[in-house]
Order: structure tokens, then sequence, then C-alpha cells
């Protein structure tokens, strides 16, 4: 049960990890009092069996902002793929999931949604020339909450599920600095080329003024 008595947390498939009778990948669904059915969902990979994720809470690890075909999905693409929490845990959160519910012909101009319920603008396509013909990439752009913006290198495999894989991200850019990164990783040729880019990136990119705010305190005492 939630702690916010509006909610109730219910689990609604679950599925163990390896041999460890207690890991296990668990689908939930976020009901609200009064209501006919959930209207969101979300995934968490649990060390025990017992425990209660709520995807509302800031201190759940847990993959939300789902819909019901998206969570199961997302389930069953790590516990067919790891046997230990740890790299479940870790490929749960480089999973973007595309909002258009097709099998495997994915229309590149859909958006994808990351952990925490953030969804993308438009995804743009971009085909690095050294990369294989049977994986596709992209770049998204994400909005965040704090009203920054994000913008990821994304693959897909097109032999497996349709999901996108996080392989490179620059968080907390303000809008003009996300274009311009976006735009340079599409006139990027190479793979190496844009990691570059992405890496370049995060080594210059401005602290977030909140990070600041207890040092100007000291200096103005």
């Amino acid at each position: 049960m939630s702690d916010d008595p509006r909610f109730e947390i219910l689990e609604v498939w679950r599925r163990p990890l390896g041999e460890d009778a207690t890991a296990a990948v668990r689908v939930l669904a976020r009901v609200e009092a009064g209501a006919y059915g959930p209207e969101e969902y979300a995934v968490g990979v649990s060390t025990d069996p017992d425990s209660i994720f709520d995807p509302a809470s800031e201190e759940t690890d847990v993959f939300s902002g789902l819909t019901f075909a998206e969570a199961h999905w997302v389930a069953a693409v790590i516990a067919s793929n790891e046997r230990l929490p740890s790299d479940a845990e870790a490929l749960l959160f480089d999973l973007r999931v595309p909002v258009d519910l097709e099998w495997r012909d994915i229309d590149l101009s859909s958006v994808v949604v990351e952990p925490g319920g953030v969804r993308s603008t438009p995804l743009v396509p971009w085909q690095p020339e050294d990369a294989p013909v049977s994986t596709r990439w992209a770049i998204a752009t994400y909005t965040l909450d704090c009203g920054h913006q994000a913008v990821e290198l994304l693959r897909q495999d097109q032999d497996s599920a349709p999901f996108w894989v996080e392989q490179g991200a620059v968080d907390h850019l303000a809008a003009p600095d996300a274009r311009s990164l976006a735009r340079l990783l599409l006139e990027a040729r190479t793979l190496d080329e844009a990691r570059g880019l992405v890496e370049s990136a995060q080594e210059n990119l401005a602290t977030h003024p909140e990070d600041h705010a207890g040092e100007d305190d000291a200096d103005d005492a």
C-alpha cells in the first residue's frame, strides 16, 4: 500500500531472476482511490519479496510513467536477458521505450519514454558510417521536470525487442545548447566522433546553479 491514502500500489506481474528466489522483476500498477482501474504502471527490480515499490516516490528506483503494454515489455525484456539483480537494474535504466506500440517496425518519428515518465520530442534518425546495418541509431531530446533539457544517443537492434538503449547522454542543458549538441551529433560521421562530442559536452557542462547555492551563502557571510 502506498503512503498516500489516495493511491494503492498493486503488483500485477512478477518473474524471478536467476537462481535467487528472492530476486524478481515486478510490474506495479498505481490505482487512484475510486478509479475504475490503474492509469499508470511501473517496473522495478527487487531482492525482497515483501518490499513495496511506490512509483511516485523519489526514493524508489522504478521505471514509472508506463502504459500496461510498455511495462510488460520492459519487464519481459529484463527478465529474459539478465540473471543478476545488479545487471537487471542497470538494463532497466538504460532502456527507452517506444510510445508507438508496434513490435518490430518502429517509426523513427515516434517518441520514447525514459525512466521517470519523461517523454522525448520526436526522435531524429542518425546512421553512423561505422555502424552495422542491423542497428538503428537516433537522437532524443528530453525536457526535464526542472525545465532543462537532455540529449541522448539511442541504439536499437532490429533483431531484438523494439527498445532503444541509451548509449550516451548530456543532462541539464539550456534549450539552445541542447539544439546545438543535437545538430553536431547529426553531423557526426562515426560513433567515435559522436561519443567524443558527448564526452566533451559532459566535461564542459556548466554546473547546476543549485550546486553553488551554499557556496554563495558562505561568501556573503
